[in-house]
């Protein structure tokens, strides 16, 4: 059962918190931006299957900080603008110019917002993958009809090649001529990048490289927000995309790491706001580990896009590592009860277990999105350096959109999730009380 009466408040740079417990939900509204405050004594361990002493949690710092209406408004305006941008193709690109942009895989999620964004600005588009999912190509964005769709991939071509045969991607690369910037999307090791530079410099190289990286690589910290400054993490899973952002610095490449926390939004294909809907709107028990008061953070896939676009042509980026996710940090039960809201039914009702009580047999989904720990990135580096940017979505209407134009719009309401996992944390729950 958890605890009441311990509601942990977050200081963030920029910041909202939003924390939920079994007792009412409240808001800690954002800081001035010119302050870096941080979260003291939170014991974290970044590696990917790290797990805290169950219900042992840190109380992190509370503060009092002032709201900032302004900044919402200015938000939703934005929100307002990209929308009604969705679908429009520019003839000619801005300031920057035109571009020819090659971006490795660009057929699902978060290459779809990409590639649009990049047409938007007139860029010329050459997208590298095994062409076996949409015939190379990306989908569909929601709320975009064939006709533009199709209007948008005028300028879009493929490159079929798979980064797993080394040789084969160099031969590729060799005969598809000059790019001027390059977005590596789902690189995960050092020797999936290195064939992609070679390919790349045998043409004579690229104005700019831009890896996506992730939030991961951090090492154990008592300080948070993580920033950019924080050391890797030798024994995590994305150890190798540290080794990647080396490599890509030994070969004088103008480049630029980005490091998402997690990641939502239409298109998702990673089941993260999707396992909180399965269960909301179908009535069921959400199965949160610990007590739910663990604090995470998510970045919407397009706020995710513009950042990319944002950073062609602005020396401010080179060599850099940025942190790109929302303003707003969530706690796990604030996850499940925004995500009710976002879906328009009742708060659900939250059930809390020990993850090391039950054990997940092979075949089995998994147990919970979110790695049992506090973990959240301040991104004020990323909005110094690319004024021009800020996440347009807040986390309800980021919520929102997933619900309605994801969930609903792709029949994932009409489907039968499999729920063997929460089944056997509930028969454990019950027996244990």
């Amino acid at each position: 059962m958890a605890r009441r009466g311990l509601v942990p408040a977050v200081v963030g740079a920029g910041a909202t918190a939003l924390l939920a417990s079994s007792g009412p939900s409240f808001a800690v509204p954002r800081a001035a931006d010119a302050t870096k405050a941080k979260v003291q004594g939170v014991a974290a361990s970044y590696a990917a299957d790290a797990a805290p002493t169950p219900l042992g949690f840190a109380t992190v710092a509370s503060a009092a900080v002032a709201a900032a209406g302004l900044a919402a408004a200015r938000r939703g305006s934005r929100v307002a603008a990209s929308r009604a941008d969705t679908s429009r193709v520019v003839c000619a690109a801005g300031s920057v110019g035109k571009k020819r942009c090659l971006v490795m895989g660009g057929t699902r999620f978060i290459g779809c917002y990409l590639v649009a964004k990049l047409r938007e600005q007139g860029h010329d588009v050459v997208v590298c993958n095994r062409g076996k999912t949409n015939g190379g190509k990306p989908e569909p964005l929601p709320g975009v009809n064939d006709a533009e769709h199709q209007k948008m991939l005028e300028g879009v071509s493929v490159l079929v090649a798979d980064r797993k045969d080394p040789a084969a991607l160099k031969a590729a690369l060799a005969g598809a001529g000059k790019f001027d910037i390059v977005f590596d999307n789902n690189v995960r090791k050092l020797n999936e990048v290195q064939p992609l530079v070679e390919g790349v410099q045998s043409t004579g190289g690229c104005e700019q490289f831009i890896l996506m990286s992730s939030a991961g690589v951090y090492g154990p910290t008592d300080v948070l927000p993580l920033s950019e400054e924080n050391p890797g993490d030798p024994n995590s899973r994305h150890k190798e995309k540290l080794q990647c952002e080396q490599y890509l610095d030994s070969q004088g490449l103008n480049w630029t790491s980005i490091r998402p926390v997690y990641i939502y939004g239409p298109l998702n294909y990673n089941p993260v706001e999707r396992y909180f809907f399965d269960r909301v709107t179908r009535g069921r028990p959400v199965c949160i580990p610990y007590d739910g008061k663990y604090i995470t953070q998510l970045g919407h896939c397009e706020d995710l896009a513009d950042f990319m676009i944002k950073c062609i042509g602005n020396p401010a980026v080179k060599g850099q590592v940025y942190n790109i996710s929302s303003e707003e940090y969530v706690t796990f039960d604030g996850m499940a009860k925004l995500c009710a809201q976002a879906a328009g039914m009742a708060e659900p009702q939250i059930v809390h277990y020990d993850p090391k009580s039950v054990e997940v047999p092979d075949g089995f989904p998994k147990a919970f999105p979110f790695r049992g720990m506090h973990f959240f990135a301040s991104i004020e580096k990323a909005k110094r350096d690319v004024p021009d940017w800020m996440p347009k979505f807040s986390m309800l209407e980021g919520l929102r959109s997933s619900y309605q134009q994801d969930y609903l719009a792709r029949g994932f309401d009409k489907q039968q999730p499999d729920f063997r996992t929460d089944e056997l944390i509930l028969s454990k729950t019950m027996s244990a009380a």
